[in-house]
């Protein structure tokens, strides 16, 4: 038997690269700072107070008012993974829907100072009288209503009730969808 040398094949060395490769693209972290993130958060806010107002138009349970704030949370988070394809945490999620709520909250603070401005105006506090008293409420109930909405100790704690439910429940939703639409 002849024995032939091993003949190993050069190998060449690859020149190193001129510049470092890119790191994958980051999104920024959701906040204010994050462009996406408000646009879509101020739309779907301003959405939730948009479908309250009108469940109360429709005589609909208040419940529903409650709903739609949660869900704006969770359609602020489905709104961001489908236009960024960032999958987000829970944590996140409940910061989205936070900046939702707080858009939502600051369109229910435009609203109230405007019903406080309007109802320095006698003929408009008749007019929401009479309107109060055909969508079923009381004569007492409406002047009770009204009466908030007169006094600066009404309108903090109406702002102070709109900001912990338009904070707290969108939060809520947008913590809980992060976590439904992470399933796949």
């Amino acid at each position: 038997m002849r024995e032939e040398p091993l003949i190993e094949p050069e190998v060449q060395e690859e020149p190193a690269p001129i510049l470092p490769p890119l790191p994958a693209f980051i999104p920024p972290a959701i906040g204010f700072h994050n462009g996406i993130a408000v646009r879509i958060a101020l739309v779907a806010g301003v959405l939730a107070f948009f479908c309250s107002v009108i469940s109360g138009q429709l005589a609909l349970p208040q419940e529903f008012a409650f709903l739609w704030m949660g869900a704006s949370g969770f359609f602020a988070v489905y709104l961001y993974r489908k236009r960024t394809g960032q999958r987000l945490t829970v944590l996140n999620g409940a910061h989205l829907g936070w900046i939702c709520g707080l858009f939502g909250f600051i369109v229910v603070t435009l609203a109230l100072a405007a019903t406080a401005i309007m109802l320095s105006d006698p003929t408009l506090v008749a007019a929401m009288r009479d309107q109060l008293h055909t969508h079923g409420l009381s004569e007492a109930s409406a002047d009770q209503m009204i009466d908030v909405f007169r006094s600066p100790s009404g309108i903090l704690a109406a702002l102070a009730v709109s900001f912990v439910l338009f904070t707290a429940l969108p939060a809520f939703g947008g913590a809980i969808g992060a976590k439904f639409l992470d399933r796949d």
